[in-house]
C-alpha cells in the first residue's frame, strides 16, 4: 500500500531550504530521485531518508512542493505531518536570513516540545 501525496508549500528560498535541512540534520541532494512505493520520482531537491522513502521537492512556479510517500509514517516521523517540521525549520532559516540582512541580532533555540523560538533584537 502507498500514499504518495503532494503538499504545496511557501518554500522559495533555496539557501533557507539548505539551512533548514542542516538544522534538522537531513541530507539534501540537488537534482535527484526520491524513493517512493514501487519506484522513484525525479525532483529538483531530494531529502534522503534512512527509511524506505525519500522526500522530493519539485519547483512549481516560484515555490517548491513536497512530494513523498506518506504511508506508514516513515516520512512524517522525520519531516513532520505534511512536512510541518521541515516548514518550521525553513521559516526559521528564512527569518534569520532576513533579520541578519537588516542588521538585527537574532537568537534561535529549541523549546521543550521541539519547536523553534526566535528572539529578534535591534542591531547594536
Amino acid at each position: 500500500m502507498s500514499f504518495v501525496g503532494t503538499n504545496v508549500t511557501s518554500i522559495r528560498d533555496e539557501e533557507a531550504l539548505k539551512e533548514a535541512c542542516k538544522m534538522l540534520e537531513l541530507t539534501l541532494q540537488e537534482n535527484g530521485k526520491a524513493r517512493i512505493h514501487n519506484g522513484t520520482i525525479k525532483a529538483d531537491y531530494v531529502i534522503k531518508l534512512d527509511g524506505p522513502f525519500d522526500v522530493g521537492l519539485i519547483k512549481e512556479g516560484e515555490t517548491y512542493s513536497i512530494q513523498a510517500d506518506w504511508w506508514a509514517g516513515h516520512v512524517a516521523k522525520v519531516i513532520g505531518e505534511n512536512g510541518s517540521t521541515l516548514l518550521q525549520a525553513y521559516t526559521a532559516a528564512a527569518t534569520v536570513k532576513v533579520a541578519k540582512a537588516q542588521g538585527k541580532q537574532i537568537e534561535m533555540k529549541r523549546v521543550g516540545n521541539g519547536d523553534i523560538k526566535l528572539i529578534l533584537r535591534a542591531g547594536a
